[in-house]
C-alpha cells in the first residue's frame, strides 16, 4: 500500500474514544495525515481499523498497567509518563495500518496495486512488528517502575523483554 498517495483533502474531526480510560484517544485526522492514507479509504473503514487496533494494543498492555497501578497512582498514561503518549498512539496507528492492507486490493486495480497485493503479507508483518516494538517500549518503562516499587522481583526481566514475558 502506498502511503505517499493523495489524501482525501477532507478534514475530519472524528476522534476514536479509547474504551480503556488509562490510554489516550486518537484523532482520525492525525492517522490520515501521518500515514498519508489514500483518499479511497472510507472514513468508516479507517475508524473500524483504528478501534480494532486500539483494542489489540490495550489487550497487550492491560496486565502491565494493572501491575503499575498497584504500586503507583496513575489514572492515565499522560499522568504516568507524558512521553509515552505518542509511543502508544504510534503503536495503535501501526497496528491499524497493518489492518488496512486487506482493503487495498479492492481500491485500485492497476499494476502497482497488484504488486502491492503480492507483498501484502510482508507489509502486514513489518507494520505489526513496528507496533510491537512500541508496545515493548511502554511495557519496559512500566515494568521498570514496577520493579523500582518492589511489585516484581528484580531478576524476573532481562534485556530481552518480550521473551521474558512469554
Amino acid at each position: 500500500m502506498s502511503l505517499n498517495g493523495l489524501t482525501s483533502g477532507v478534514e475530519t474531526t472524528e476522534t476514536v474514544t479509547n474504551p480503556y480510560a488509562f490510554f489516550p484517544d486518537i484523532d482520525l485526522q492525525v492517522f490520515i495525515d501521518n500515514y498519508r492514507l489514500p483518499a479511497e479509504f472510507k472514513e468508516n473503514t479507517l475508524l473500524y481499523e483504528l478501534k480494532n487496533a486500539m483494542r489489540q494494543v490495550n489487550d497487550e498492555l492491560t496486565d502491565q498497567v494493572l501491575i503499575l497501578q498497584s504500586v503507583v497512582v496513575a489514572e492515565t498514561l499522560t499522568a504516568f509518563d507524558v512521553s509515552l503518549v505518542d509511543v502508544y498512539k504510534t503503536a495503535v496507528m501501526h497496528w491499524a495500518r497493518s489492518g488496512l492492507i486487506k482493503y487495498f486490493e479492492t481500491l485500485n486495480r492497476n499494476k502497482a496495486a497488484e504488486i502491492q497485493a503480492e507483498r501484502s503479507e510482508i507489509l502486514v508483518n513489518e507494520w505489526k512488528s513496528e507496533a510491537y516494538k512500541t508496545i515493548d517500549q511502554i511495557s519496559k518503562k512500566i515494568m521498570e517502575v514496577a520493579e523500582q516499587n518492589e511489585a516484581l522481583p528484580m531478576t524476573r526481566y532481562s534485556s530481552g523483554f518480550r521473551a521474558s514475558l512469554l
